[in-house]
C-alpha cells in the first residue's frame, strides 16, 4: 500500500465527536482498515490518541523534565515548594568555558531525590538564618521559589527562604 493511499484512508477515517461518542464521517472497508493497521502499527496509536475527546492528545511534559539529579528552576516556574533540609555536601566543578574551577554547597531534602545547588546569595541567606555550620541547617523547613533573571541574562534561578525563623521586626521609631 503506498503512502498516498494510507493518507487517503487516514483522511477518510477522520472522526468527529458528538455528545462524547465517535461517529465516522465516511465509512471504510473493514479489510482496508485492518491492512492499514498492519502496515503501520503507529497509526493505531495515533488514532487512539486522536479519538480521546477532551483528553491530552500527546503529553509533551514527559520530554520537558531533566534527567539531572539537581532541581532545575525552569522546571518549576510558577510553583512554590516547601521542603525540609536533610543534609548538605560540597560539589566540585571543574574549570569550564573560561571560568575557574569552584566548589558549591548542595542541599538534600527529606523524601526528595533531587538536590539543590546553592548560589552565593542563597548560601548567605541560610547562614544568616541557621548559622555558618551546615549541621545547624538540617531539619529546617525552607521555601523554594523560582525567580526570573532572564532580563539579566541568567535565565531562571532559585530563591531560598527560611520558613521556620521569626520575621524581623520593623519600627518607624528609628531616628535618621
Amino acid at each position: 500500500m503506498n503512502e498516498r493511499k494510507i493518507m487517503l484512508i487516514i483522511c477518510a477515517r477522520r472522526l468527529v465527536v458528538d455528545n462524547g461518542e465517535h461517529q465516522h464521517q465516511s465509512e471504510l472497508e473493514h479489510q482496508e482498515w485492518e491492512l492499514l493497521q498492519q502496515h503501520d502499527p503507529a497509526c493505531q496509536k495515533w488514532l487512539d490518541d486522536y479519538n480521546k475527546a477532551g483528553e491530552i492528545k500527546m503529553d509533551m511534559t514527559q520530554y520537558s523534565q531533566s534527567d539531572s539529579k539537581d532541581l532545575k528552576a525552569a522546571e518549576f516556574i510558577g510553583k512554590n515548594l516547601k521542603v525540609v533540609i536533610s543534609g548538605t555536601e560540597i560539589r566540585d566543578y571543574p574549570a569550564q568555558d573560561g571560568k575557574p574551577a569552584n566548589s558549591k554547597p548542595v542541599l538534600s531534602f527529606e523524601g526528595k531525590e533531587k538536590q539543590l545547588v546553592l548560589n552565593a546569595t542563597n548560601t548567605k541567606v541560610l547562614c544568616v538564618a541557621y548559622g555558618s555550620d551546615d549541621e545547624g541547617w538540617k531539619g529546617h523547613e525552607v521555601g523554594l521559589t523560582v525567580a526570573d533573571y532572564t532580563d539579566k541574562g541568567f535565565g531562571h534561578g532559585w530563591v531560598v527562604t527560611p520558613l521556620d525563623v521569626a520575621a524581623p521586626e520593623f519600627s518607624d521609631e528609628i531616628p535618621f
